[in-house]
């Protein structure tokens, strides 16, 4: 999990504006183009929202996934009087992330817990009690879920041996590269790209005297091969997130896997499943009634926003209900992906449910399985103990009446963002 930069913290717009300002895609953002006047957008930064880019003056991200002058981006345009849009465009994506500055990306580094110096004199030790820029609540909460933190412990003591070279994707706090540690690897690559969060680790790692852990800065996808000697012959990574694939563990695997690991490592987790099921709602949506309130506030009839808030299909990452909410159709796997094998992370499906007993069809969940190893699987399942991952549930306009056997056709599509969507009901 990844927390916006304060708006504090970002770089003044004058600055910014300057024609020397070096500028790029952020590596962790995700970029697609359609082949006509579109890009497509998502990052960890975004909550699994995508943004769609139509603008002509727009596709100019297009060419700066490699560093940029500001002033070299706007020479490039051929009308003038559209730099100063260009500039407030690329200075809005920055205030999200999307685009990140030269000057504030440190050069990829690397620190030991046995000797952690230059941490303490510029780092942590003076800044450990003057509120750190990251989101402490939810890493004090993936501390306390321990059904996630013990499922990961017992994978890694199971794959870790006295040859083991682990890489932690992601490492956070440490807490996954300090189980490898302790459980006797060789070597354990932590790799964070928050350096607030990468010195918080290597302090937890010092005082806890864990050795043999290479804290390194950045992100993986933009760290050279050469880095690693010896190459790491395991992976851990927990960038699973509420809504399955929204912090990229497709992408980000897949790249460690292809490039950074050694051939035949082991990873953790190894699979990807992602289950849904139908169920009945006890809940009577009344979207559209805030609306029709303010129609009443202002004495105006705002009814045709109503009407429109109220058709729409409903996304929440919320917890499944069971006092609310009754199943509709058995979960059923939609889609299993293989990390070791997996050659491409777009990919669509069509499913469907079958209903199980009379009822009207009010939303569907989606959750996810990960295969730790053969015998270790962690979900977020309504039905298995508690994590600090809620599920993805879709709520519809209107309920749907339906009758035992009914078919609920569907597709789900994943090209960065992942996206569920109701193609029909087949009545038995």
């Amino acid at each position: 999990m990844v927390e916006k930069t304060p708006k504090s913290d970002l770089m003044p717009k004058s600055t910014f504006a300057r024609r020397h300002t070096r500028v790029k895609i952020n590596p962790e953002t995700y970029i697609r183009f359609d082949g006509t006047k579109e890009l497509l957008l998502s990052n960890v930064y975004s909550d699994g929202q995508a943004l769609q880019i139509q603008s002509d003056i727009m596709l100019i991200l297009w060419d700066i996934t490699e560093w940029k002058a500001i002033g070299e981006i706007t020479d490039t345009w051929p009308d003038p009087s559209d730099h100063p849009k260009i500039i407030d465009h690329l200075y809005n994506l920055y205030s999200i992330q999307v685009v990140v500055v030269e000057s504030e990306m440190a050069e990829g580094g690397t620190t030991d817990a046995k000797s952690s110096t230059a941490m303490e004199q510029g780092g942590i030790a003076s800044n450990l009690h003057k509120g750190l820029h990251f989101n402490t609540d939810n890493h004090v909460t993936m501390l306390g879920d321990h059904v996630r933190l013990s499922s990961y412990r017992r994978a890694i003591e199971r794959s870790v041996g006295p040859e083991s070279v682990v890489m932690d994707l992601g490492c956070g706090t440490g807490v996954l590269g300090f189980f490898a540690a302790k459980a006797g690897a060789k070597k354990v690559y932590a790799i964070e790209k928050r350096q607030d969060i990468l010195a918080l680790a290597s302090e937890i790692g010092r005082r806890s005297h864990v050795e043999n852990v290479d804290f390194i800065f950045g992100a993986s996808s933009q760290l050279e091969p050469d880095r690693f000697d010896p190459k790491p012959n395991i992976l851990v990574a927990e960038i699973l997130g509420n809504q399955i694939l929204e912090e990229h563990v497709l992408e980000f695997t897949m790249d460690a896997r292809d490039r950074l690991l050694a051939p035949n490592a082991t990873l953790i987790p190894y699979k990807l499943g992602i289950d849904v099921f139908a169920f009945e709602s006890k809940r009577v949506p009344q979207r559209g009634a805030r609306v029709h309130a303010y129609s009443e506030l202002y004495n105006l009839d705002f009814s045709p926003l109503a009407d429109i808030v109220d058709a729409k299909h409903m996304r929440h990452t919320m917890r499944y209900n069971p006092q609310m909410d009754a199943p509709l159709s058995e979960p059923t796997t939609i889609k299993e992906l293989d990390l070791r094998t997996l050659d491409n992370p777009i990919f669509s499906a069509e499913y469907d449910l079958t209903v199980t007993q009379d009822g009207h069809f009010g939303g569907y969940c989606a959750y996810f399985n990960a295969w730790l190893d053969e015998d270790t699987i962690l979900t977020n399942s309504p039905w298995a103990p508690e994590t600090h991952w809620t599920q993805l549930v879709h709520m519809l306009p209107k309920p749907i009446l339906v009758n035992e056997g009914d078919v609920i056709q569907m597709d789900v599509v994943y090209d960065g963002i992942l996206r569920f969507q109701l193609k029909g009901i087949k009545r038995n």
